[in-house]
Order: C-alpha cells, then sequence, then structure tokens
C-alpha cells in the first residue's frame, strides 16, 4: 500500500501546462470523450474490452470479469500543432484513476477520478480597432484568458445477470471551477474584467454486455443527465492592470482602484450549461482466446443552449459528435511461463466528426494509436504504453490541427484483498 501511496502523490503532483489547442475554445471548453485515447490501458476501445481479456476498464458490465481487485493510474501527455505554423501546444497529467474491486465473479464496484473537460485558453483579437482622443490615436486590443476545468468522480458497479447477459450502471459526478480574464489593452495599460465559476452536474450511465455464440459479444451504453451542470459565477469589477501581472492586486505600482476599496459583486448561478446525451455501442469477436477485433459507434448531443447565458472565447460549441473506431488486440497468454508471451499489443483507428451549433463549422478527426502492455507477477500487475497520432481538419476558418498523445499506465492487483475476501 505504501508504494501505491506514493505513486498516487507523483500523479497529481507532476503537471506539466502550457496553452491547449483549438478545441478549448469552443462552449465550455475540450471535453475528454474528444481526444483519442482516455487511458493507456484501453487504448482507442471505450466500451469493448483491451484492458485484459473481457475487461474494459471504462465498461462496468466488464468488471466481474477481473480476477482480482485493481488500482489502475494513468498519467498522459498531449500536443497539439497547426499546419503551416510553428506553434505547438502541450499539457500532462492525469488522465484515469480507477480503483475495480470484483466480488466472487458475480459483480463488481469501482470508483473512478478522471478529468472531464479542459478550459484552460488563451485568445488574442485578430482586430485591431484605432481611435483618436486628447490629440492621440490609440490601438485597443482585445483577449481572453481562461483557465481551470472539470473533474468526474465515477461510482460505478456491475451485476452478472446470467451467462449471457451482464449488467453495469455509473453514477457520475462533476465538479470543477474556473477563472477568467476578459482584457482590453490600449496605450500601454490592460482594463481587465475577471470572473470565477463553480461547476457541479450529475450524469447516469447504463451499460449492458450480452455474450453470443462463437465469443462475438455486444456491449450497449445509455448516458442521460440526471442533473445539468450548473455554474454560480462571480463577477468582479474593472480595473487597469497597472503592474500587468493579470491580477487585481497591489504591487509597484497598485492596480486601479485599489483592491481594498471596492467590494465584488453578487454571486449568480446559471442552469443547465451542459445536458449531454450520450448512445454507445460496441462489438468484438474473439479468435484463440487472446486475439480480439472490435468496432464501436458513439454518438453524442448537447441539449443544453448556451445562447446568452456564458461568454464563450469562440463564440460558439460543439453540438453533435459521431465516433467509429476499429481495433485489434491481442492479449497475454495467462497459462504461458514464457515471458514473451507476457506482451500485450493493442492498435487501431477511429474517425470523429463534430457539428459548431451557432457557424455549423464540421470537425473531423483521423487518428490511429498503437499500444503496448507487459503483465508481471503472478496477480498480474500490468504495464501500458499507449500513442496516439491524428489529424484535425475544420471545414472552415480554422486550421488543420495535429494531435498526439502518449499515455502511460500501470495497474496494480490486490492479492491480499482477495485472499481476505475468500475466507
Amino acid at each position: 500500500m505504501l508504494k501505491i501511496k506514493k505513486i498516487l502523490f507523483l500523479i497529481f503532483i507532476v503537471s506539466v501546462v502550457f496553452t491547449q489547442g483549438t478545441m478549448n475554445s469552443f462552449g465550455l471548453g475540450h471535453f475528454y470523450d474528444n481526444q483519442g485515447i482516455a487511458s493507456a490501458g484501453n487504448g482507442l476501445s471505450v466500451l469493448s474490452p483491451s484492458f485484459q481479456m473481457d475487461v474494459s476498464l471504462t465498461n462496468p458490465s466488464t468488471w466481474e470479469n477481473l480476477d482480482y481487485t485493481f488500482l489502475s493510474l494513468s498519467y498522459g501527455g498531449n500536443e497539439n500543432s497547426y499546419s503551416g505554423n510553428s506553434l505547438k501546444n502541450g499539457y500532462s497529467g492525469l488522465s484515469n484513476a480507477s480503483w475495480i474491486v470484483p466480488v466472487k465473479s458475480k459483480g463488481a464496484f469501482g470508483l473512478t477520478l478522471a478529468p472531464y473537460l479542459d478550459q484552460r485558453v488563451s485568445m488574442v483579437s485578430k482586430d485591431t480597432s484605432n481611435f483618436y482622443a486628447f490629440d492621440d490615436t490609440l490601438n485597443l486590443v482585445k483577449s481572453i484568458d481562461r483557465s481551470g476545468g472539470v473533474m468526474v468522480f465515477k461510482m460505478g458497479s456491475s451485476y452478472l445477470l446470467n451467462e449471457m447477459f451482464s449488467l453495469g450502471i455509473s453514477i457520475d459526478l462533476l465538479f470543477g471551477s474556473s477563472r477568467q480574464n476578459e482584457s482590453i489593452f490600449f496605450d500601454g495599460s490592460s482594463i481587465i474584467r475577471s470572473s470565477r465559476a463553480r461547476y457541479s452536474g450529475i450524469l447516469g450511465n447504463l451499460y449492458l454486455a450480452t455474450s453470443f455464440k462463437n465469443n462475438i459479444k455486444l456491449f450497449t451504453r445509455l448516458q442521460h443527465s440526471l442533473k445539468p451542470m450548473s455554474g454560480i459565477y462571480l463577477k468582479k469589477h474593472l480595473f487597469d492592470d497597472a503592474n500587468g501581472n493579470g491580477y487585481h492586486d497591489q504591487g509597484s505600482p497598485d492596480d486601479f482602484p485599489v483592491p481594498d476599496s471596492i467590494s465584488t459583486l453578487n454571486e449568480f448561478q446559471i442552469n443547465e450549461i451542459h445536458n449531454p446525451y450520450r448512445f454507445g455501442v460496441g462489438l468484438q469477436k474473439g479468435f484463440n482466446k487472446l486475439n480480439t477485433i472490435s468496432i464501436e459507434y458513439s454518438s453524442f448531443e448537447e441539449k443544453a443552449n448556451l445562447n446568452n447565458k456564458l461568454i464563450i472565447p469562440a463564440n460558439d460549441w460543439i453540438k453533435k459528435s459521431q465516433d467509429f473506431t476499429f481495433s485489434v488486440a491481442r492479449n497475454p497468454n495467462n497459462l504461458s511461463s514464457d515471458w514473451k508471451d507476457k506482451f500485450s499489443v493493442k492498435t487501431g483507428l477511429v474517425y470523429k466528426s463534430h457539428k459548431l451549433s451557432h457557424s455549423n463549422i464540421k470537425i473531423t478527426e483521423i487518428g490511429g494509436a498503437l499500444g503496448l502492455g507487459f503483465k508481471f507477477k503472478a496477480v498480474g500487475n500490468q504495464f501500458d504504453v499507449n500513442y496516439y497520432l491524428g489529424k484535425r481538419d475544420y471545414s472552415e476558418k480554422y486550421s488543420t490541427e495535429y494531435v498526439q498523445q502518449l499515455q502511460f499506465g500501470v495497474s496494480l492487483a490486490d492479492q491480499w484483498f482477495v485472499k481476505r475476501r475468500q475466507k
């Protein structure tokens, strides 16, 4: 347990952050469901088992197939680059932390903590306004900076109904906060208005795994908002950022007005800023108890209307999305003592399409992933590494974007807990 605590500590404190890609400027920010790899152990698959034979970390209806309790941690780095531009944006951080406990091969329960959406973005208007005042011509530049995001804490369980059906459920608690600055720069000075927000919401998920003859399995998922995400906002007064650090504070020189001389505005709540509906289906065919081929389809619709509710950097948001995934996996041979048979391989292709609400701009992404895993020790501890490369095209206005991801994961089995449970 000491080793696990050390790993958790390192995962949470080590995070390198830079400005992000174009998707961060749409709506509430960049949803992690719209990136290539959710966790190193799963690869591109979401519903179809790829972590282990018959097990997916992100599909509770498969958890009862685990032989031991697992703590799985995944850490990833992302980089976005643009066609015809040397600019590169990147960030890294925790991508998934799951603790799953199987119960006598009849059911399981688990907890997961993962990022849900990322709001980090910095935008500067390309249009510079000029106006004449006090016998001088002043240039005016607008900018917006936003930071923060939303995390999701998932509580899931599964139950084996019979040899053919397994049911899974998950309750997702959304929580997070953000900070936003709207700035007007002119004559060497910035006038800034700051705002803060706190987010909360609850999502419900229903999963079903169906087994057919000839090692064919069907997986389905339905997600609906139990409590659409809302935000509590606090807007602050305008101030002249005299010391140029982006914060309303006292320095050298002091900002105007001095922070202590004014009071903050009242908080107000905005309801239903995120109300997703998701449906997913996956089909998997197994070969020789080691190899699998999977295809998946998922759809997303944003039922919330953000018009006049929020100040959005790009003044648009993703209304609908569709994903198609094809993946192939080779699982380790648990009966072999040869170390070469302890390796696993995951690879696949994905096609994603999104449609923006206001502009009707279409976004398409084609990508591929390759992952390697290695199982060690009798309980099946596992190390995974996964690489994703994708090309994201916009039907108009925005430049072609290239996306790279590198994920590292470690999964530790708890043999002591299993022995205790079997007494």
